[in-house]
C-alpha cells in the first residue's frame, strides 16, 4: 500500500472526481490539502474498523464496504466506484464497525473527518452537497434491503454480478469476485452460492474462471435479477 499526502492535492485539485466535484472548489481543495492518497492492490485492505475514522473517496477502482461477525462471516454494505465517498455518515454519526477492501487495484484519498466536519458546519454549500450524497446513499441502501428481502439466492447473485461488472480486455463484461466473495456479499453460504452460479452457467448466462465470472448474456442475467426497486 502506497501513501502520498501531497500527491492527493496535486493530482486532484484541478479536476476532483464525483463527490469532491460537487463541493465548492475551495472546500474540495481544503480537504485535499490534508488528505492521504492510498494505492491498494486487488484484495488489499483500504480501511479497518479499528482505525481512526476517515472518509474515503475512490479515485479509481472498486471497493467493498462490509461488516464482520465474530465468527468471521461478512456481509457487504455497499460497493463504491470512482468518485464515490465512503464514510460520510461518520462525520455526523461517529465511528461505525465497517471495513473496506479493494476488489480491483484501487486508488483512494482518505479525508480527515475533523476537516470535513468543520466545513460542514461553516459552509452551507458543503452541507447541502453532503445531505444530497447521504440521501443518494440511503436510496441505494433501500434498494439493497429490498433485494435481500424479495430476491432468491440466484437472483441476488445475478444482481451482484451485474453491479460488479466491468469491461474485460476482449470487451466482455467480467465480475472479478470469488464465489466466497459473492456469498459474503449476499450473506449466504458458499455452497448455496456455488449452486446458484452453476445454474447460471448451465443457463448460458455466465462462464467462470479463477476469481472471475464472465457475463455472456447481460440481458438474461438482468431478467434473473428482477426489476430494481425504486428509491
Amino acid at each position: 500500500m502506497l501513501r502520498d499526502r501531497a500527491g492527493a492535492a496535486r493530482e486532484h485539485r484541478a479536476n476532483p472526481p464525483g463527490f469532491l466535484a460537487n463541493l465548492p472548489p475551495a472546500a474540495a481543495a481544503r480537504l485535499l490539502e490534508d488528505a492521504i492518497r492510498l494505492d491498494v492492490p486487488a484484495g488489499g485492505t483500504v480501511y479497518r474498523d479499528e482505525e481512526r475514522p476517515r472518509a474515503i473517496v475512490v479515485l479509481d477502482g472498486l471497493v467493498r464496504t462490509y461488516l464482520s461477525a465474530p465468527d468471521g462471516r461478512q456481509v457487504t454494505v455497499r460497493y463504491a466506484r470512482s468518485g464515490d465517498i465512503v464514510g460520510l455518515a461518520l462525520v455526523i454519526g461517529g465511528p461505525a464497525a465497517v471495513s473496506i477492501s479493494a476488489l480491483t487495484g484501487t486508488s483512494v484519498v482518505a479525508l480527515r473527518i475533523d476537516v470535513l466536519r468543520q466545513l460542514l458546519e461553516t459552509d452551507a454549500a458543503v452541507a447541502r452537497a453532503c445531505a444530497e450524497e447521504l440521501a443518494r446513499q440511503l436510496g441505494q441502501a433501500i434498494n439493497e434491503i429490498a433485494q435481500q428481502a424479495f430476491l432468491g439466492v440466484r437472483g441476488q447473485v445475478a444482481r451482484q454480478l451485474l453491479d460488479l461488472a466491468i469491461p474485460g480486455p476482449d470487451g466482455a463484461l467480467v465480475a472479478r469476485i470469488t464465489q466466497q466473495g459473492l456469498a459474503d456479499a449476499i450473506a449466504s453460504s458458499r455452497e448455496v452460492v456455488t449452486r446458484a452460479v452453476h445454474e447460471l452457467r448451465q443457463a448460458g448466462l455466465v462462464e467462470t474462471a479463477h476469481e472471475v465470472v464472465v457475463i455472456r448474456d447481460p440481458l438474461g442475467l438482468a431478467d434473473e435479477s428482477g426489476p430494481r426497486p425504486a428509491g
